[in-house]
């Protein structure tokens, strides 16, 4: 007696375990036989519902109200299906198909625009092409928050370091490592991280700033983005790059620099003297250099700075790294000691570690200045429109030597010098009707006197002799 009733009890165990599995076969059969119209007639319904409405993406069919439009297709299907089935039963039958031609008018009413409006039939037909456009914009907009990465494929290393080589000058072995760190990091993989973290720093007037300006011009299609740390002195400044808080004013504008990354999508951002900057900013900018990614404040969205090269120009300690990248030739102890200048001029250590590679910029020789000189002369010739033929060697001589003795002015200094020497005798050139000049300095002064056709002969000779 006791043997049968384990048994029994077995098998009742069996049976349980084997009832989930049994409904759920039965299940699956009755909606392979029976709820596939329901399936059909939604998916037909959502088709020519894409077609209809342009603008509305298909997710939006399972996301949002408009899921009723579907799910009335997938009861006409299946109610009609369940009339011919029930033909046997009159009643029924009709019941099932009051449903379907119920449901099938709903979904006739949707498609004519009779209910459920979209937003598009509900704004006026003249506005339409215009909403859709800057919604459009609106997802570019989060699409570049995204942020992309930087693409230098199409770019020759040797042809780039030529065509800044022709506009930076005396700082040849500088340019070749920056465009070789620039093409090498471009190629790695990344992610959270801008293209590279680079530091200019030394001599005043040695080309930090132009060098900067060249990689944009010669890698990124002159995308740049300058950031004057100079603007960045006070506490307050750092609403300048990530915008005020939410409910102040200006909070709808966002920040300037947030809002220039997502425009601009990749290329060099230049943070000019990144010393002068507030300590405020510098936490902000700290996780820019870390992650590439900087936090609008007023509206809490993260743009990225993952397609940018990073390059931050520095005065500090000045003189004494220009003293090492002059005399120091090894590459490990002429970042070291410059590190070390750095830090005894009060830079930041948590700044220097975000930093990949810094560049030792050291004074330019005086041939160096006088192709600056012999740049800027041309330049403003040319802005006059006036062709120098030729000038004295006395001229570049004396605007070398002036250059030296105001080096701790930079470069803008020596601009000023040629700007006042040579400007107003190229006008006075131009104004008395002729277009070529040369310069001569006579007794100790500068003179631009026109050029005729026998004094072209002379100077050609010259030059020949």
């Amino acid at each position: 007696m006791s043997t049968r009733h384990a048994t029994a009890e077995r098998m009742g165990e069996g049976l349980g375990r084997l009832f989930l599995p049994m409904v759920a076969v039965i299940l699956a059969i009755w909606f392979a036989l029976i709820a596939w119209p329901a399936i059909l007639t939604a998916a037909i319904a959502i088709g020519f519902a894409t077609r209809r409405w342009r603008g509305v993406a298909c997710r939006h069919y399972g996301r949002t109200l408009k899921v009723v439009l579907p799910i009335t297709a997938a009861f006409a299907g299946q109610a009609t299906v369940l009339a011919f089935l029930l033909r046997a039963t009159p009643g029924l039958a009709i019941a099932a198909g009051v449903v379907a031609a119920s449901c099938l008018s709903i979904v006739i009413l949707i498609f004519e625009g009779r209910v459920m409006k979209t937003i598009f039939d509900l704004v006026p037909a003249d506005q339409q092409a215009d909403l859709a456009a800057q919604l459009d914009g609106l997802d570019a907009q989060a699409k570049r928050a995204e942020g992309q990465a930087a693409d230098l494929a199409g770019l020759d290393p040797a042809t780039v370091i030529r065509a800044i080589e022709r506009r930076v000058i005396g700082q040849n072995a500088i340019v070749e490592a920056v465009v070789s760190t620039t093409f090498r990091r471009a190629r790695l993989a990344r992610p959270g991280k801008p293209v590279g973290v680079m530091l200019f720093v030394g001599a005043t007037g040695a080309g930090k700033t132009e060098l900067a300006k060249a990689i944009a011009a010669a890698c990124f299609s002159d995308r740049l983005i300058r950031v004057d740390c100079n603007e960045l002195s006070e506490s307050h400044s750092v609403q300048r790059l990530i915008g005020p808080p939410p409910g102040y004013q200006g909070a709808e504008q966002g920040g300037q620099l947030c809002r220039d990354l997502a425009r601009v999508g990749t290329g060099v951002l230049l943070l000019d003297e990144i010393e002068k900057a507030d300590p405020a900013a510098l936490k902000v900018l700290m996780n820019l250099l870390d992650e590439a990614r900087l936090t609008e404040q007023s509206t809490g969205r993260t743009y990225s700075a993952r397609g940018f090269l990073i390059v931050l120009t520095s005065n500090a300690a000045a003189d004494a790294i220009a003293q090492v990248a002059s005399v120091e030739t090894d590459p490990v102890l002429r970042e070291t000691k410059t590190k070390d200048a750095l830090r005894d001029e009060g830079f930041l250590p948590e700044i220097l570690a975000r930093i990949d590679s810094i560049f030792p910029f050291a004074p330019l020789s005086s041939r160096d200045v006088a192709r600056v000189v012999e740049r800027f002369l041309l330049k403003f010739a040319r802005d006059v429109g006036i062709e120098l033929v030729s000038a004295d060697s006395a001229l570049l001589l004396d605007l070398v030597t002036k250059a030296h003795k105001t080096r701790d002015y930079g470069i803008r200094e020596v601009v000023r010098s040629v700007e006042n020497a040579v400007v107003d005798g190229l006008i006075d050139v131009k104004d008395r009707g002729y277009s070529r000049a040369l310069i001569r300095v006579i007794d100790g002064r500068v003179s631009v006197q026109p050029v005729t056709a026998e004094a072209t002969t002379n100077v050609t000779e010259g030059a020949h002799a």
